[in-house]
């Protein structure tokens, strides 16, 4: 049953007698090693942008020339948009109808990756984040600098952000209905696949304007990273 991959039951991690199928104790181990390198992954990125670390990454960038680090939000905003979120992490396992090539390929949380990508996008260019206990963070966004220089271009980019967000809410929507993204994709299911190749063309749509807003603000040629799989439709 699809629905059920890779759901284990407590006894797989169970001791003595009541571990089912052996090797409770390598289980164990997988999940203490794997939820360690988690942790520390997380420290690691917290650690490189506190304001009380020298020379982490948060210091490198406010030390920037502002143009370039408008540049390297707007490269970095375009390139999760395109090559990586579109590309890499969607049209490929849809090109390929393959589990293997999702995005969380041994758990059915792509959906959620899809989404909390997209959203990341939306987050920069707003300059707003609603943290995990649900409180609300709201600082100076691209979109203000953008309404400041192009009116009609703010609007448009937000329009397509809005529309990007739909897109990927849709896939979250069917896979919270039991529809997970390996069975979105599958070669079978129409309707699956062409909600995800809607999510596809919306993120590429964004790109685009993103890439206009870029040039708005006068970085020439931004070239967002793209994805090879895009050479085969």
């Amino acid at each position: 049953d699809p629905k059920q991959a890779g759901t284990r039951p407590h006894t797989d991690f169970a001791s003595g007698t009541a571990c089912t199928h052996g090797n409770c104790g390598r289980r164990g181990e997988y999940l203490k090693v794997a939820t360690g390198l988690l942790v520390s992954d997380l420290e690691h990125m917290t650690a490189d942008w506190s304001a009380d670390n020298r020379g982490n990454y948060r210091q490198q960038f406010l030390a920037l020339e502002p143009r370039e680090a408008l540049r390297r939000m707007l490269f970095g905003m375009g390139s999760l948009s395109l090559g990586e979120l579109a590309g890499e992490r969607m049209n490929v396992a849809l090109l390929a109808h393959s589990q293997e090539d999702e995005h969380s390929c041994f758990s059915d949380n792509t959906h959620n990756d899809i989404e909390a990508n997209a959203r990341s996008i939306s987050n920069i260019h707003t300059g707003s984040y609603v943290r995990s206990d649900g409180s609300r963070f709201d600082g100076p966004g691209l979109a203000l600098l953008l309404e400041r220089q192009d009116a009609a271009l703010a609007g448009a980019l937000m329009d397509k952000l809005d529309s990007s967000q739909k897109a990927v809410m849709a896939i979250v929507d069917a896979a919270s209905q039991g529809e997970a993204f390996d069975q979105q994709i599958a070669p079978d299911n129409p309707a699956g696949n062409q909600r995800i190749h809607t999510a596809i063309n919306a993120l590429r749509d964004q790109t685009a304007a993103i890439e206009a807003a870029a040039t708005a603000l006068g970085i020439v040629q931004l070239n967002a990273e793209t994805s090879d799989s895009f050479n085969n439709r």
